[in-house]
């Protein structure tokens, strides 16, 4: 397979994304593997501080410019004014350095790339959420009160980094988390993990 792996966690805004990512990447780095993400963003963004040296290079019109110390490579580059609204998944892969062995991505959900869908409890899925990609769990998510995080027990997290791991294995081709159906579903518990 050339570059690595790419699995996606799909979702409504507010769903958990973020925090299940924030749980698996550990897991995964754990495991040895080198784990790129992207994350779709609907809305602009502020990726310097303003005032900082490499945010007035920016700003005083640089088509790209690159911040590096000893620990860290960050890139701002500008997107041209003719571009389409949305970036395309490709084009944020093509950005990561070489040698990771997976990335996950958070939305994207019209890209077809293998995908964890988290889905509110008392909601049904978006259904090109299920359609557009390959779908390796459902996965519902507790209700959790205003400005509070879901919450993912422990099991369910080491249960999905052992999915993506056994399809690493597998050259990224293997039956869905519960073979027994098309779509398996895991309810998430409120507890933490």
């Amino acid at each position: 397979m050339s570059g690595p792996a790419v699995f996606g966690v799909v979702g409504r805004s507010g769903s958990g994304k973020t925090s299940l990512l924030e749980l698996l990447i550990p897991h995964l780095t754990k495991r040895g593997l080198a784990v790129g993400t992207v994350k779709h963003t609907s809305h602009g963004f502020l990726a310097d501080r303003p005032g900082k040296d490499s945010f007035r290079l920016y700003e005083s019109g640089a088509a790209s410019v690159a911040l590096i110390s000893r620990q860290q490579l960050a890139t701002f580059t500008r997107r041209s004014d003719d571009a389409s609204p949305d970036v395309s998944l490709d084009t944020a892969l093509a950005s990561l350095p070489e040698g990771l062995d997976l990335v996950l991505v958070e939305g994207f959900s019209w890209e077809p790339i293998p995908r964890f869908v988290l889905v509110p409890d008392s909601e049904s899925p978006i259904p090109d959420h299920l359609s557009r990609g390959e779908v390796l769990g459902i996965l519902r998510v507790s209700a959790k009160p205003d400005g509070q995080k879901p919450s993912f027990t422990q099991a369910l997290v080491e249960a999905i980094t052992g999915e993506i791991e056994l399809r690493l294995r597998q050259g990224g081709v293997s039956p869905p988390v519960d073979s027994g159906t098309e779509e398996s579903e895991a309810d998430l518990s409120t507890g933490g993990g």
